[in-house]
């Protein structure tokens, strides 16, 4: 191995051996999973509470203070939050209910639930809380949650999925625009990748510059989400699924380039079905972030899954050229999975080939949550055996040239 291989991982992994050890890769997924099914019942929980016609029962000491602004609760339990306990008798106490007006199902959703109240019940005390959930006007904004898992000292960020006409708008709004550089990258990327990157233009303005945002645009509130607990120590992970993947891909990338030094790195990604993010100096960037260490992403998909292929190319090509994926991609099927990087790059004759390939009339099959939970699982013998940072050091995978300057 090449000195200045040695050096960076050496580099890597004193930033990494901070406070933190990862565990192996299905441990470190499976929480990613089930809060990124749980952000999409939970919206629809609090929409519901907050109707008029509401058969809920919510404790009034929420639903007083909180029908008319977002639910920030990190006044409860002595700053902690709404411990996962509080969160699991919403859902358990009244899963009739929840059954009768379409939150909730007696099958995977149920499932989720209850496996996380299984793992909380064997750890001492509560662990897991929610912090803050954004859903207040969540049919012209992007929904998220922000959880603090004081068992693994982590800060989770999960965003919803498409869920809305305006999330579906969003995704349809796929010309590449330009998206200012991270300041940690300016000096390190050379011409004009060292002033803007090209980004999806629905997901950036989502976060950055959503014209029916009220109040401050979500990466703002979603820095002040977040600083008290990276304050104390607590490292950042973000996730989601479909759109919330895109979203969380952009989040994270704005974060681990930033040089706010109360932002601890690496930011940890890690999320399911992403559509595609950013053209190929996103992607060059991107990469820039890795190499330093200062971000660390797994991108998994159900093999059959369509979204992830889409859209191959803005609607300008001419102006807007392709998109790209990014981070290592785990590709789940039934009798296998596939582990990749994009160091090749993703011909556009490829992007246009994999569409045809995928079975698009089963979408709401391939593309769901509880697939990719169900092929997580018929594997999990093999991931538990490997980790994210073991994957960035195979040269088989990630490429010999990597992490060389």
């Amino acid at each position: 191995m090449k000195s200045t291989t040695v050096l960076v991982l050496m580099l890597m992994a004193t930033v990494i051996s901070g406070a933190t050890e990862y565990p192996n890769l299905y441990d470190e997924t499976m929480p990613m999973i089930w809060l990124s099914s749980i952000v999409y019942q939970f919206a629809a929980l609090i929409q519901e509470a907050r109707s008029d016609n509401n058969s809920l029962t919510i404790p009034q000491e929420i639903m007083n203070e909180y029908k008319d602004k977002r639910l920030d609760v990190r006044g409860f339990n002595n700053g902690r939050g709404l411990s996962f306990d509080q969160l699991y008798y919403q859902f358990i106490g009244q899963v009739e209910e929840l059954k009768r007006i379409g939150i909730l199902d007696d099958g995977y959703d149920l499932s989720v639930v209850k496996r996380m109240k299984e793992i909380e019940d064997r750890r001492e005390g509560d662990q897991l809380f929610l912090e803050v959930f954004d859903s207040l006007n969540g049919k012209k904004e992007c929904v998220y949650g922000v959880f603090r898992d004081e068992y693994h000292k982590r800060v989770i960020i999960a965003f919803r999925g498409s869920s809305t006409k305006t999330d579906w708008g969003i995704n349809l709004s796929a010309q590449l625009i330009k998206m200012r550089t991270p300041k940690l990258l300016r000096k390190k990327l050379k011409g004009k990748l060292s002033q803007d990157v090209k980004v999806h233009r629905g997901m950036y303005e989502y976060l950055f510059n959503n014209d029916e945002q009220d109040g401050d645009q979500v990466y703002n509130k979603i820095l002040q989400d977040i600083k008290p607990a990276a304050k104390d120590g607590y490292t950042i992970y973000v996730t989601g699924h479909s759109l919330g993947a895109a979203l969380s891909s952009m989040l994270a990338f704005k974060l681990a380039g930033s040089k706010k030094k109360w932002i601890p790195k690496p930011i940890n990604l890690i999320n399911y079905a992403s559509p595609y993010v950013g053209g190929k100096g996103f992607r060059t960037a991107f990469q820039q972030l890795e190499q330093d260490g200062l971000i660390r992403y797994l991108r998994i998909t159900n093999s059959k899954d369509i979204v992830p292929t889409l859209p191959p190319v803005a609607p300008s090509i001419f102006k807007g050229g392709r998109f790209c994926h990014n981070g290592i991609h785990l590709n789940l099927d039934k009798g296998d999975y596939d582990i990749s990087y994009p160091n090749k790059g993703n011909g556009l004759g490829r992007a246009w080939s994999s569409n045809f390939l995928k079975p698009f009339w089963a979408f709401g099959t391939y593309h769901a949550i509880p697939t990719v939970d169900d092929r997580m699982n018929m594997h999990r013998e093999a991931l538990s055996n490997m980790t994210i940072d073991g994957i960035y050091e195979d040269e088989s995978i990630i490429g010999g040239g990597f992490w060389s300057e």
